[in-house]
């Protein structure tokens, strides 16, 4: 209870009672006390200087009865104890004593009688007095006091208990709210308080759990229609994305068959050429062992060199999904093996620099997909120069402490400002649609991101576009 604000208004009431009444106390105790002896002693002194001339006179012409009965008349102060006039040798001249039945702390001081002609000292007045009165009144101060504090306590005690008993319901309403929670329904929270303000807040607490209840019905039924477009568009977007992945792999394919075509051109060429010969020469029976061995070598040869490239087709197309740690040089020499022939058909010569060793993590045909997409658009750009003279396709792998680099760069001109931002969205192309499909630098900007967990970005050189790709490297 002492935590709750109710708790604290009590812990304030009491340190603010203390807090008062003691100081007053203790200003009652010091400071009154003080200032009633003061005004007691003041009278005293006041009737004590205004006989001091009549004592002087009667001492003077030696009036006794006259000195006895003026010292009895106005020395009656209940407070006062003794009064006694004593003369130069000490001697009794006038003594007087105040029986008190309650004797307190006893004052005494005195004053000389001096004769105002001849000014030579007549006597001593010496007076004792008690704090009887002063006493009195501080008790009845402090009862007083006493009593108005028990009335404080009195009507702090019955505004606790009202406040208490409101605080009580709200608390009570508070750690019920604490418990609501939004996935299950609540009963309505009801108190007996027939305070007006406890039943306006108690109903205006069920009446907004109800619209909590409502809204949390239609959340559900939102929540569960999102759900289910959510489910449709990743469906939708996947189909789209394997259409996607389908047309990169058909135009990958079309690439690749006019690789192997351009491959296949010249070892067909000689075994053309071969053949004729060994039958023009057993035509004219002029074959040898010599010349049949060496045309069926160079046949052999030529065989060995298209089976490879036909391996090469096929590990590229290969389903394959399993990601591994692979050293990147293998794979781009790959590439550049089957699209060699039709490079150097365009005029155009390649360089592969490895700057440093490292190992990446993913799926090998994956990567040599992004890898044949980029080499295959610097290929388009050096060929779409207007004066057919070729151009260079360079590869850089350089690496950091944590990544690798791969810098595809071409002498192609470089890719136009105004459309740099626009080259990795699907179905974007500067060519003529029977040239390009718009998906080979999307599918490879996704393949990157997604699946080797890298990026893929693009700039201007002064001869041409640089493509670099970002990956970390297996540890």
């Amino acid at each position: 209870m002492t935590h709750s604000l109710i708790g604290k208004f009590a812990w304030v009431f009491w340190l603010l009672y203390i807090a008062v009444i003691a100081p007053i106390f203790i200003f009652i105790q010091i400071n009154v006390s003080s200032v009633l002896n003061d005004s007691e002693k003041a009278k005293i002194e006041l009737v004590t200087q205004t006989l001091k001339p009549i004592i002087s006179t009667y001492l003077t012409f030696d009036q006794q009865d006259m000195l006895s009965d003026t010292m009895r008349t106005f020395f009656q102060n209940p407070n006062i104890l003794d009064v006694s006039l004593l003369d130069a040798d000490k001697k009794v001249i006038f003594e007087q004593h105040y029986p008190q039945s309650r004797l307190q702390e006893t004052i005494t001081f005195s004053t000389p009688i001096v004769d105002s002609i001849s000014h030579t000292p007549q006597a001593t007045l010496v007076i004792s007095y008690s704090n009887n009165y002063v006493h009195d009144l501080q008790m009845k101060l402090f009862m007083q006091l006493i009593i108005l504090s028990l009335f404080a306590l009195l009507i702090f005690a019955i505004t606790f208990w009202y406040f208490r008993k409101q605080f009580f319901v709200l608390r009570q309403l508070s750690i019920w709210m604490g418990n609501y929670t939004i996935d299950k329904h609540s009963e309505p929270f009801k108190c007996d308080n027939s305070n007006i303000e406890i039943k306006t807040i108690t109903s205006s607490a069920n009446k907004m759990l109800d619209s909590i209840d409502n809204y949390r019905t239609q959340m559900e039924q939102i929540n569960i229609e999102l759900e289910n477009r959510v489910e449709s568009e990743i469906s939708k977007r996947r189909e789209k994305e394997q259409l996607l992945i389908q047309q990169s792999r058909l135009a990958a394919m079309g690439e690749m068959i006019e690789s192997i075509a351009h491959q296949w051109r010249q070892p067909l060429n000689i075994i053309g050429l071969a053949v004729a010969d060994i039958n023009l020469k057993r035509a004219l029976g002029l074959i040898e062992n010599d010349d049949f061995e060496k045309n069926t070598t160079l046949i052999n040869n030529n065989l060995a060199f298209m089976s490879n490239t036909i391996d090469d087709f096929r590990n590229f197309f290969n389903k394959n999904k399993e990601s591994v740690s692979f050293d990147p040089l293998q794979p781009i020499q790959e590439i550049f093996n089957l699209l060699g022939e039709q490079l150097h058909y365009a005029n155009i010569t390649y360089v592969v620099q490895k700057k440093c060793d490292g190992e990446i993590f993913g799926v090998v045909n994956e990567f040599k997909q992004v890898i044949l997409n980029l080499v295959n658009n610097a290929k388009d750009a050096i060929k779409s120069k207007s004066d057919r003279s070729g151009g260079q396709i360079e590869v850089t792998l350089r690496c950091d402490r944590l990544h690798l680099y791969i810098d595809i760069s071409d002498t192609g001109g470089g890719v136009p400002s105004a459309i740099v931002e626009r080259v990795f969205e699907p179905y974007f192309t500067t060519k003529l649609h029977s040239k390009g499909t718009g998906i080979g630098l999307y599918m490879s900007k996704v393949i990157v991101e997604q699946h080797l967990k890298g990026t893929l970005g693009v700039r201007n050189s002064d001869t041409g576009a640089i493509f670099t790709l970002t990956m970390a490297l297996k540890k």
